[in-house]
């Protein structure tokens, strides 16, 4: 799934683009976390900023020099999830960089997260997987720019997630 389908997806994306690429320290988030992350996202992140989906689904793309406060989120949810795995209550999901951890890149105005799941050192062979707030947990085998432009067809099922989301014509905010 390239950048291009998710924007013929999820036309209103096209309206908080950034003129010019956007230049993220990709070697110090490569650094600080240890993750080389997938192409897809790299491309999004490169060409916006962070934005939230119907005013629920808000995705953690990092802010031009700012990529510290990326790192600080990422590594908040990791020790939730760690949390969780230590009280019995991951459903055997592991953070990121134990093998097959989850690495998170977005969140809900509810509390669902959502996870990569590392089951390689290729990134590109990642897949998605949804922590939902009422202890679901629901995998999608494709990419992050696949779900979401399958979420806004209505070709993936919402698992886990709000039965009516997105909309029809998913808002876009920037952050």
């Amino acid at each position: 799934m390239s950048l291009r389908e998710l924007e013929e997806a999820v036309p209103a994306l096209l309206d908080i683009r950034s003129a010019a690429r956007r230049l993220i320290d990709w070697e110090f988030i490569r650094r600080e976390t240890g993750a080389v992350l997938p192409s897809d996202f790299v491309a999004l992140a490169e060409a916006y900023p962070p934005f939230t989906v119907d005013g629920f689904l808000g995705l953690h793309i990092p802010s031009v020099g700012e990529e510290q406060y990326f790192i600080a989120g990422v590594q908040g949810l990791l020790r939730n999830l760690a949390e969780l795995r230590d009280a019995g209550m991951s459903h055997g999901h592991v953070p990121f960089p134990e093998p097959g951890g989850l690495f998170p890149w977005g969140d809900s105005s509810e509390g669902d997260v959502f996870y990569w799941r590392t089951s390689s050192t290729d990134a590109e062979s990642w897949t998605v997987l949804v922590e939902g707030h009422n202890d679901d947990w629901c995998e999608y085998e494709g990419t992050l720019t696949s779900y979401l432009a399958g979420m806004a067809r209505g070709t993936v099922p919402p698992d886990g997630l709000p039965p009516d989301f997105p909309g029809p014509m998913p808002v876009i905010d920037a952050d």
